[in-house]
């Protein structure tokens, strides 16, 4: 066992051919745009090396997986979409979004282990994980976005539709419903509940890490046959420049405090 750390949100531990990617940021496990690169540099080297089989990404504080992408971070693009500062494109263009895409596309097995609140960026990063194995105890998985006037912009609601069906997905999505994590096994979002995330994925990160390399990558790029991505981005970048009442909405909501009851 190796432990390798990241600057400040981020830390690896190595057990065998595992990499244990987990992410923390006190004291409510928001992930802005630093977080989201030291988890992308973080994934990119676990990716890229030979000796790493199987990846986790879980959560580095109890109760949290990842809660949900930083809100004032969109409100401020809001502000300057709104003004010219940026165009869709550059939104889109993100570290977050660099996460999201880094994980559908990598050629080994990567495990979210949910052990606490993820919901929504939180789970579209998951959602673009190979394998989620949720603790029993989770009470908060799901797309909440809707609830203060936006949706999810990194490929979520198309990679929810690739899993449980386009009708659930947009009907979650529409609504922002949120599951514990024994509802979220019935949706067929989550595919195993554990007593403990990080221990369920570790069990079933050994019987991958075990198989043939050639072959698990094999596996992974014949499934590899979609790519949902930039269209949800550049639709929320648009939403954010041409709709005043929407970013007066998240002014409301990051002014008031309101945000934990309303997306967690």
């Amino acid at each position: 066992m190796t432990n390798e750390a990241s600057p400040g949100q981020v830390t690896v531990e190595r057990v065998d051919a595992i990499a244990i990617v987990r992410f923390a940021n006190p004291p409510h496990g928001t992930m802005a745009a630093k977080g989201a690169a030291q988890l992308r540099d973080a994934l990119a080297r676990a990716i890229a090396d030979e000796a790493v089989h199987a990846i986790i990404v879980t959560g580095g504080q109890d109760g949290v997986f990842i809660r949900h992408a930083d809100v004032s971070q969109i409100a401020k693009a809001g502000e300057y979409l709104a003004t010219g500062q940026i165009d869709p494109a550059a939104f889109a263009q993100s570290p977050f979004n660099d996460v999201a895409a880094m994980l559908e596309a990598a050629r080994k097995p990567v495990i979210a282990a949910i052990n606490g609140v993820c919901m929504g960026g939180g789970l579209e990063l998951a959602l673009a994980c190979t394998i989620r194995i949720a603790a029993q105890d989770v009470k908060a998985i799901g797309l909440p976005e809707i609830r203060i006037d936006i949706f999810p912009g990194a490929g979520g609601i198309a990679r929810l539709a690739a899993i449980i069906g386009m009708q659930k997905a947009r009907l979650m999505s529409l609504r922002g419903t949120v599951l514990d994590a024994h509802e979220a096994f019935q949706a067929g979002i989550v595919d195993e509940v554990a007593p403990d995330a990080l221990y369920g994925a570790m069990k079933v990160a050994r019987e991958l890490a075990g198989r043939a390399p050639a072959a698990i990558r094999a596996i992974m790029a014949l499934a590899a046959d979609r790519t949902p991505l930039e269209g949800s981005s550049l639709a929320l970048a648009r939403l954010l420049r041409d709709e005043p009442a929407v970013r007066e909405r998240l002014r409301r909501f990051l002014a008031d405090g309101e945000w934990l009851d309303q997306i967690s």
